[in-house]
């Protein structure tokens, strides 16, 4: 069979659960990519976890680990990113000097170590840099995830619905998806379904200090 007789594939359509930075993201470019996205959150985008991170970027946070090439790969694709999204004004991404530093809580203050800011006090009795301009970065997350929705929906169609999931099911060929109040979303032609979320991304804690410059 040739080209001309072939049938024509129908537009692959996904409904993505869930309207926090990896949602988003995963619409934003799949949308980019010529993909019918279906955007479907139950309060706000990045109302939760995703709006309230510290958004510190580091290309080697994870090297040594089994995320060492995602972390590099995301590290860059956000540079990348706000050159496109204007990120500097749109959601704060800035490359910063990163210091890690110990803290003395004795009455006696320790000998200044010069590497640190004149802005950092106290008892800090030493300071290593662990990340440079080049190395280390900063965004606003909640930011971040609105910009780059609001992209998403402008330029490529993202439809975004403010729902409750209640179930899912595969229907013929394809993909229902109900949310509350009755709606439904999906059917035949609805070939993929994406849950992102949890159990993605392994973390670790810190405390972290962060000073703005104009």
């Amino acid at each position: 069979m040739d080209d001309s007789q072939r049938q024509p594939q129908p537009p692959k359509k996904v409904v993505v659960c869930g309207g926090g930075i990896i949602g988003v993201c995963t619409a934003y470019f799949l949308a980019k990519k010529g993909v019918a996205v279906t955007l479907i959150e139950r309060s706000s985008i990045a109302c939760a976890a995703s709006g309230k991170a510290g958004g510190f970027l580091a290309l080697h946070m994870c090297d040594g680990g089994p995320l060492s090439s995602l972390a590099r790969t995301s590290f860059n694709l956000h540079r990348s990113l706000a050159e496109q999204l204007h990120g500097s004004r749109s959601y704060g991404y800035r490359p910063l000097t990163a210091l890690t530093v110990s803290v003395n809580e004795s009455e006696s203050p320790p000998p200044r170590n010069p590497i640190l800011p004149s802005w950092v006090n106290g008892g800090v009795e030493s300071g290593e840099v662990v990340g440079t301009m080049e190395t280390t970065a900063q965004i606003e997350p909640q930011l971040f995830t609105r910009a780059l929705l609001a992209t998403a929906v402008a330029e490529y169609g993202v439809e975004v619905v403010t729902a409750k999931v209640e179930s899912v099911a595969a229907e013929g060929e394809g993909v229902v998806v109900k949310v509350d109040g009755g709606g439904v979303i999906g059917g035949v032609g609805m070939r993929w379904f994406w849950l992102l979320g949890r159990g993605l991304v392994s973390c670790r804690s810190y405390h972290m200090v962060r000073k703005y410059t104009a």
